[in-house]
């Protein structure tokens, strides 16, 4: 029998889940939200921006104000902590509001660039300030009127989403033309199937413009509707690549499928091609162990640019496969939450990786040991995880072949997933 793992929801879809209820004159019901530090942030700023939200575990239902905002005589503070996706959404739409707002993050948000997001919102006749492009930020009370804009889509697909999803409140039509190949494409389809579930649809010509009409707010009628998330396929990649490592091993991956409108399932193919068994049915995917894991195959050379968040995933499963592995066009990896690429060069060389990088590359020469030898070294090992929850998920699934090894921060991965740790325990547990 498999041992059942129930995925949290996902982070991402939620989140723009949130934003579009917020803004509509409806209220929503939505359902298998993640529970996580991320959609907290988004969740306390909503609130604070006068939204009616009440919580009761993994449901959550929200008050729309049909973008309209009592006003505040105060400056409204709102802090993001390190949430790239937050920080961006509440960006866009406290153009909305009327009112001024200041958005500050922790020490690595604040590094983190914006600037692009902040200029186009800016030519949309908003006002805000930044400091020299990045957190602390000020959002005056000028409201988004709309416009004609370009926008860079090879630095974070996040600017273009929160821009999607607040451009049908302006008042005016908006078109939004594409410089540079647009990254993490899938992430922009996502947004625009969870805006045509709530029935906001833009006109998109081939992912180089995107054109939004202004919402009909006076044809809006107050209703209750109910909306599910999906559970995170980003999430559900590190029990999959745990149970790739481990022979005889099944796992059911709840409420996963193939035909999901997040990009990262893809890791359901990436698991397939390195030698795992995997089925889907109603009630999700099974992964099973590949009959002989000392014959893991390598992705050999791949583009990972539309799953960043898979990448560290299968960076640490490199370390076990037979060949090199190079994951290329990954340059926005540099800033996340952490520099991801730097940070699994340096990781993976304590675990007996050979590693090689580059501006948006990097290439793993695995162990030659696994799993014939005793893999175990003669002192202990700490990865350093920089405090990114991807980190802290992508080295956790190896606490039990490297059984000297310890996590750093383990805590780190309440960011996005905050029953890891138990649910990699019953993997780990389960079946011996």
């Amino acid at each position: 029998m498999p041992i059942e793992i129930q995925i949290t929801g996902s982070k991402s879809i939620t989140n723009r889940a949130l934003i579009i209820s917020a803004l509509l004159n409806d209220t929503t019901t939505i359902k298998n939200i993640a529970v996580c530090d991320d959609t907290n942030y988004l969740i306390k700023g909503l609130k604070k921006l006068g939204i009616k939200i009440t919580q009761n575990g993994t449901t959550i239902k929200v008050v729309g104000n049909g973008g309209k905002f009592p006003k505040q005589t105060k400056p409204i503070k709102l802090f993001v902590g390190n949430a790239g996706t937050t920080t961006r959404f509440l960006t866009a739409l406290a153009t909305l509001t009327g009112n001024k707002i200041i958005i500050d993050g922790d020490k690595r948000m604040r590094n983190r660039p914006i600037k692009e997001l902040t200029d186009a919102l800016n030519k949309l006749k908003a006002k805000i300030t930044t400091t020299n492009g990045h957190l602390p930020l000020c959002v005056h009370k000028q409201p988004l009127k709309g416009g004609n804009i370009s926008l860079p889509g090879n630095i974070s697909s996040q600017y273009l989403s929160a821009l999607l999803l607040t451009a049908p409140f302006a008042s005016q039509p908006t078109s939004i033309k594409i410089e540079q190949k647009l990254c993490s494409r899938p992430y922009i389809e996502m947004t625009l199937k969870v805006l045509k579930s709530f029935k906001i649809n833009i006109k998109n010509k081939n992912f180089r413009q995107f054109i939004v009409e202004p919402i009909k707010r006076t044809k809006i009628t107050r209703q209750t509707k109910t909306y599910e998330v999906e559970s995170d396929a980003s999430s559900a990649s590190y029990m999959g690549a745990y149970t790739a490592l481990h022979p005889n091993k099944t796992v059911l991956l709840k409420n996963i499928y193939k035909n999901s409108i997040q990009g990262d399932t893809k890791f359901i193919k990436y698991l397939e091609k390195i030698g795992c068994r995997v089925t889907t049915h109603k009630k999700g995917t099974t992964i099973k162990s590949p009959r002989d894991i000392n014959k893991l195959k390598s992705l050999g050379t791949i583009d990972m640019n539309e799953t960043p968040d898979l990448v560290m995933t299968f960076a640490v499963l490199a370390l076990f496969t037979k060949e090199k592995t190079k994951i290329t066009n990954i340059e926005n990896l540099r800033i996340k939450e952490t520099d991801r690429i730097s940070a699994l060069e340096n990781e993976l060389k304590k675990l007996g990786a050979k590693v090689k990088t580059g501006k948006d590359w990097i290439e793993i020469l695995p162990r030659e040991d696994f799993p014939s030898v005793d893999l175990q070294p003669l002192s202990k090992i700490r990865i350093e995880t920089y405090n990114d929850h991807r980190m802290a998920m992508s080295f956790g699934i190896l606490t039990d072949i490297f059984r000297n090894l310890t996590i750093k921060n383990p805590s780190c991965v309440s960011k996005s997933y905050t029953t890891f740790w138990k649910d990699l325990k019953k993997l780990q547990t389960n079946g011996k």
